[in-house]
Parts: C-alpha cells; structure tokens; sequence
C-alpha cells in the first residue's frame, strides 16, 4: 500500500481516537462522583493531540510527510496515550482502546517489531495501578494477584494488538510483492514478444527470399514460446505447406519446408492436411491445442517428436485461402494455453504477408526466366529459318552469279541469260520466305483485321512455299477472344504448322476453329508419320526445341489448354482450347 495513504487514514483514525479519549475524559470529569484532580490537564493533553493531528494533515495535504515524521507522530500518540492512563490509574483498564490505538497504528505502519516495540511502553505503564496497592502499607493479596492477572491479560492483547496486524500487513505486503513480480514478469515477457514481433516485421520486410522468410518465422515464434516459458530442450516447431494447388485448403498433402530441432529425416516430409489437430486446424481455419499429443498418429508420426504430450496448429491463413500450418510440440503435459494461442495467431498474421510476398517475388522470378528462356529460344528459331531456308537460298544464288560470270567470259549470252533467269527464280523465291517468316512473327493483319484474316493470308502464303495441302475452316468465330488471346490461338497454329513442315513428312493439313460453349475449339491435324509423345515429352531435357511446352504455357497464360495427340503412323493432332472469358491461369 501506497505510505502516503496510509498516512491519511492514520491521520482520520487520530481524530477519531483523540475525540473518543476526549468524551472519556470529559464523562469522567462531569458524571462521576469523585473526578480526576488532573481533569484540566487531560484536556489539555487531548488539544495538544488534535493540535498536532491537524498539523499532520496540513502536512498530508502538502503531499509532503517523510517516514521520521510519521516516526514522531507515533512516538507522540504513545506519550499521549501512556499520560492519560498514568493520570487516570483508576479507569486505566477501561482506557484500553485508548492503548490499544497507538500499537495497532505502528504494526500497520511498520512490522511486528515496530508494533511490539510501541506496545512495550504501554504495557510497563499499567504497572502504575499497582501502586496504590505496594504503597499502601498492608499488601492485600488477593487485590494484588487480581490486579497483576489484569495487567497480564491487558499486557497479553496489547501484545497481540501489536504483533497481529505486523503478521497480517507483511503478508499482504509479499503477496504484493509476489503479483508485482508476476505483472513485472507479465509486462518483460509482453514487451519481449513485443519486440520479437517487430524484429521479425522489420526482418521480413527486408527480405524476399521464400526459405528465408520461412526460416525467420520458424525461429523468432519458437524464441517468442521460450519466453512465454517453454524450457524443454526437446520441443520441436515446424512450418508446414501446401504443394501446387494445395493453397486452397482442399489438399491433403502438407510438406514440410522449415522447423526448429527438426530431425533430418522430417525434412521435406509429407503428412496428410485432413486428420489430426492439422486437420482440425486446417477446417476451422483457427489455433487449435491439444494435450493428447502422444494420441495424435499424426504428431507421432515425426522422428522429431518422441514422448510429446502437447501441441499447438496454427494456421497461415490469408482471406480464404490456407496456405499451410505452425505447429509446436513439446514433452511438457498439459502445456499450452490460450496466451501461447494468441501469441503463435499474431506471428502467423505477421508471417502470412511476407511469405505472400516472397512467393510473388518468386514467381516474378520463374516468370522472368521463362520469359527469357521464350525469347532465346525465338532467337534460337530465328536461326534456324535463316539458315534452313534465306540462307540456302542466298548461298544458291552467290554460286549461281559465279556461274554467270564464267558464262558470260565464255560470250555465252543464252546460257547467261537462262542462269539469270534461274538467280530471278530463287531471289523472288527468298523474298516471300523472308516475308512469310516476318508475318508469323507477328503479322500486323492480326492487330487490325483480327485472328481469321490473319490466319487466311498465312494459308495462302503455306500454299505457295509448301508441297502439302492446307485446308482452312471456320464455324461460328467471329472476333469473340481479345487482340491477346487471338494472339496466342495465332503462335499456337504457327507453332504446330512449323512442327508439320519439319517433322510430319505430311500431304495434307488441317487448320480448323470451332466457337461453341463460350469456348474456341482450334485443331491442328496432319496425316503425316506421327510419334510417340511420351517418349518425346520424357527426352525434353535433351533437346534445344520445346516447343510443346511453348504451346502449353501460352495456352495457360490466357486460361486455356493445348494438348497433343499422335500415334506413329497416324500423323499428329494439336487441339487447343480457350474461354472467351478470361479467367486465372490454370495450374498444371
């Protein structure tokens, strides 16, 4: 308790205890038959007390009233106190209270030891009502022996008066000690995890690698639960996620990507997201505990958890979408609580937005090494139409210049005449490959007629480059995808063309688009030798041409899908699909 408070209520209980003593001192004086000789100066022993009480509240008042002057105000009331009961001997049983006042003050003020102290004095006084019986020459026994058991009994409360209240304030006094300790340890633990949040914020701001955001969150929430009181050396954390379309909680394999005293073995292991307290965690999308742990086939299943007795899932929650769980275990029965509950939500709330932006960050990254890897292999196909085809045909007509030179040394006008006429051929010839190769590059028809006029003008060019036949046709089209898509549907077609002209050694071609179902249906068929498609999708890694991979990613791009069919001898079939509608890129 505050001493200056407690100081007012000592000094309202001294008014209360000086008038008491007053209207004893006055009944006495004014209802007696034979009032006390030293009548006048009770009173004035009485003033002289409410005289300094009021001179202590002045003090009070002025917030100013130092432990030596609370020292003197009791050595005060116990002069005040031993006075009145020397001068009214007669009636000093009766003025217990009045004694009693002083002692009680001093055990609340102080201790045991100041209140016994207090009490000393005052009990020594009541040996003054023995004098009338020592020093009136005959002892009278049995007046003495009732006496000394007065005193003795008197001596006896004023004692406990003085120890009592000390006992009862020092207990006080440690429980108070004992639950400011606690709220001291409250708040270091509160402002610890406090901190840990904001470290873990300012650490997880300044990076956006995906592992080591991981790593950051795994390793300051288990330092958080050790200052919430985990000491077992033995608890394990470990964050868990969902693999490829997983992030929609639907999923039930997590893996595990990060933990704190992970076993090795747990590394990258993969547990079912439907049973257990993940499983629990997952559905109800809130902190769950359990402290069964050792029940959970779940928990017992990892080599980093023998002996575990409880466990606590959090989820990494954003919107509606579960992107995995934290889950702690310990050896310790009946350990975790709701304050570790509250704790572990506000790191993963911290965490999910980080790990959000880590893996945009990481995607940025595949997307811009796909990107890189089209453009080199645009450039690689540029290459090779060069020199499969302008090339040749360059180098042709180099020899074939030489060849009219001699001719022409030789006055052979015909045959250098007929050899130009040949040079014309093939100039005109690589003229319309340049052209034919810069229109599938990017046709500007596409951008200002649309997708079927694009497509009509590269046919007619095919039929004048190729030996095959091509057959273009149409039902229902008419301009319902965007300038984007009509753009990938035109690369698609461009793409399983160039696969025909090299590959197919086909009569025959295809071309074919279909509008129904809020769909265009786009097939690319060829009667030519065909091929295994599983083998050739599984030598991928060994070849410098991907370009069904090429069709599949721009299909995804624009939320279609592009598959191939082909059986050796039965030629090949290219069949996209693509929703008018846009929607999100479809997962693989």
């Amino acid at each position: 308790m505050n001493p200056l408070l407690l100081d007012w209520l000592v000094s309202n209980l001294r008014w209360f205890w000086l008038i008491l003593t007053a209207l004893f001192v006055l009944g006495e004086g004014l209802f007696t038959a034979a009032p006390s000789p030293y009548f006048l100066i009770l009173l004035l022993i009485v003033g002289v007390g409410l005289v300094l009480n009021g001179i202590y509240a002045g003090f009070l008042w002025a917030n100013y009233y130092p432990n030596w002057m609370a020292v003197v105000a009791i050595v005060l009331d116990v002069v005040i106190a031993i006075a009145i009961l020397v001068l009214m001997r007669e009636h000093a049983f009766l003025l217990l209270p009045v004694a009693v006042f002083p002692i009680i003050i001093a055990g609340v003020r102080w201790d045991t030891e100041a209140g016994l102290l207090t009490a000393l004095p005052i009990v020594l006084s009541y040996g003054v009502t023995l004098v009338p019986i020592l020093g009136g020459g005959e002892i009278d026994r049995p007046e003495l022996i009732e006496t000394l058991f007065s005193i003795g009994m008197v001596a006896l409360v004023l004692f406990a008066a003085g120890a009592v209240p000390g006992l009862f304030m020092r207990r006080r006094v440690e429980r108070l000690e004992h639950a400011n300790e606690a709220e001291l340890e409250r708040l270091r633990v509160a402002n610890e995890r406090g901190r840990l949040i904001s470290e873990m914020a300012l650490t997880m701001s300044s990076t956006l690698n995906y592992r080591n955001v991981l790593r950051t969150m795994i390793d300051l929430a288990f330092s958080a639960m050790v200052e919430a009181g985990i000491e077992d050396e033995t608890t394990v954390g470990m964050v868990l996620l969902f693999e490829g379309d997983g992030g929609d909680g639907r999923a039930n394999q997590l893996t595990v990507v990060a933990g704190h005293n992970l076993a090795r073995r747990d590394e990258g292991r993969k547990v079912s997201g439907e049973e257990g307290l993940i499983g629990r965690t997952i559905h109800t999308a809130e902190v769950k505990i359990t402290h069964r742990a050792q029940h959970d086939k779940g928990l017992v299943s990892f080599a980093s958890t023998p002996g575990i007795r409880s466990a606590i899932c959090a989820p990494l929650r954003a919107g509606f979408t579960t992107y995995g769980v934290v889950l702690f275990c310990t050896t310790e029965p009946n350990f975790y609580n709701e304050d570790h509950a509250s704790l572990l939500a506000t790191f993963c709330s911290q965490a999910i937005i980080a790990l959000q932006n880590a893996q945009l960050f990481e995607d940025l990254q595949l997307e811009q090494q796909r990107i890189l890897e089209k453009e080199a292999e645009a450039r690689r196909k540029l290459a090779r139409d060069l020199h499969d085809g302008p090339t040749q045909s360059i180098a042709a007509i180099a020899m074939r210049l030489n060849f009219i030179k001699m001719v022409l040394q030789n006055k052979d006008v015909n045959k250098a005449y007929d050899e130009i006429i040949k040079v014309e051929e093939i100039a005109q010839r690589t003229t319309h490959e340049i052209r034919t190769m810069l229109f599938a590059m990017r046709p500007v028809i596409l951008e200002t007629q649309g997708l079927m006029a694009a497509l009509e003008q590269y046919v007619e060019r095919l039929r004048t480059t190729e030996t095959f036949e091509v057959v273009l046709s149409s039902q229902g089209y008419d301009g319902q995808l965007d300038s984007e898509a009509e753009g990938v549907v035109f690369a698609i077609v461009e793409e399983a063309v160039g696969n025909v002209k090299k590959h197919s050694q086909a009569t025959k071609l295809n071309i074919s688009l279909v509008a129904r179902q809020g769909n265009l249906f786009v097939e690319v068929r060829d009667n030519g030798v065909g091929f295994d498609v599983d083998t050739t999708k599984a030598t991928y890694d060994q070849r410098t041409s991907l370009g069904l991979i090429n069709m599949d990613e721009r299909a995804r791009a624009v939320g279609g899908r592009c598959v191939l069919e082909s059986t050796p001898g039965k030629g090949a079939t290219v069949r996209l699909q693509i929703p008018f509608e846009r929607s999100a890129p479809r997962d693989s």
